[in-house]
């Protein structure tokens, strides 16, 4: 193709992007971004908020993060170089079908909602919009020691993002 065909062609194409662009403007609430499951971004717990709230540090056992998104945040517990359960937090605003399996708990752990999601994971509802998660990874956590696991979480702490801030006047 001669040089000065695939100068025009950049051009026109760089041109019918910028005019797409200016056309789609007025449109850019309706386009993808700004929200996470239709629920808009100020509403949702960024997952770096929640990074804080995982167990401290031990000597024995190791939290390490390894994911975080807008309203999520999951970390790995380890011991040594063995993964023992993956531990994560959502914001079930994003997700209210999450809500459902804690309308016929049965248990309780520090007044909050407590339900086994089989044999290897336990969740809590706590201030009826965060679950905090562990999911056991091979055969090292009995429901029990879960139990104590999600105990070792800042509950307090969580449960007072659910807070609604008044705008200031």
């Amino acid at each position: 193709m001669p040089r000065p065909l695939r100068w025009v062609l950049a051009l026109v194409l760089a041109g019918g992007l910028l005019l797409g662009g200016a056309l789609l403007l007025p449109f850019s609430e309706w386009l993808p971004g700004g929200t996470v499951g239709d629920v808009p971004l100020q509403q949702v717990v960024n997952g770096s908020t929640f990074n804080q709230l995982f167990p401290a540090l031990d000597p024995v056992f190791r939290v390490t993060m390894s994911q975080e998104k807008r309203g999520f945040s999951e970390a790995r517990l380890k011991q040594g170089d063995q993964l023992i359960a993956l531990l994560a937090i959502s914001d079930t605003i994003t997700a209210p079908e999450a809500l459902a399996k804690f309308e016929q708990a049965r248990e309780q752990l520090k007044g909050w909602p407590l339900v086994e999601q089989g044999p290897h994971a336990s969740a809590l509802l706590v201030a009826d919009r965060f679950q905090v998660k562990v999911i056991e990874q091979g055969n090292s956590l009995d429901a029990a020691h879960r139990h104590d696991v999600l105990e070792e979480f800042d509950l307090q702490g969580l449960a007072s993002l659910a807070t609604p801030v008044l705008p200031r006047s």
